[in-house]
């Protein structure tokens, strides 16, 4: 029997503050695994951002400085949101602060590698990452949205989101 169902199972008053205790011992433990969860997962996604970075400056300067400032513009608040999640973990926020700039060094990873590949491979590498991106908005952030709000507001936002891989197929084209 697990040490919380033995605990509950003698019955006494102080069984129950035994067990709130367990309670509260295994709410702090899910919620420390999912920080560090976050952290791994954060440095997959610098990773990748890392790559089509390298990739876009191995490819022309043009397309790298265009495609630092999209990711400068998107990777500030997901930083500052990453931070937080750490701190609702359990995180002091400085060590929050230094977690999260570690897991940037997996961006720099990421350059590296992409800088390291030839022409053909960095354009292979920019698609293999933007099908990442593409798949990330279609499979995680697509069913939130349409899980919220009527069927209007779910119709404007798969067109929103159209326009937006419509867009990036006009720069490319017009590139």
């Amino acid at each position: 029997m697990p040490p919380a169902a033995a605990v509950a199972a003698s019955g006494s008053a102080e069984t129950d503050v035994t067990t709130a205790k367990v309670a509260d011992e295994e709410s702090q433990w899910e919620r420390l695994v999912t920080g560090y969860l976050n952290l791994a997962a954060d440095a997959l996604h610098n990773f990748t951002d890392g790559l089509m970075l390298g990739a876009a400056f191995r490819t022309n300067w043009a397309k790298g400085f265009s495609s630092t400032l999209a990711v400068l513009f998107h990777e500030v608040p997901h930083e500052v949101g990453d931070v937080a999640i750490l701190m609702q973990a359990g995180f002091p926020k400085w060590k929050a602060i230094r977690a999260q700039l570690v897991t940037a060094f997996a961006a720099l990873a990421g350059t590296c590698v992409a800088l390291a590949s030839g022409k053909q491979e960095a354009k292979q590498l920019m698609n293999f990452t933007a099908g990442g991106f593409i798949y990330v908005a279609t499979v995680d952030v697509l069913p939130a949205m349409l899980r919220e709000g009527g069927a209007l507001q779910a119709v404007q936002q798969v067109a929103a989101m159209c326009a937006g891989i419509g867009m990036m197929v006009l720069v490319v084209y017009l590139e």
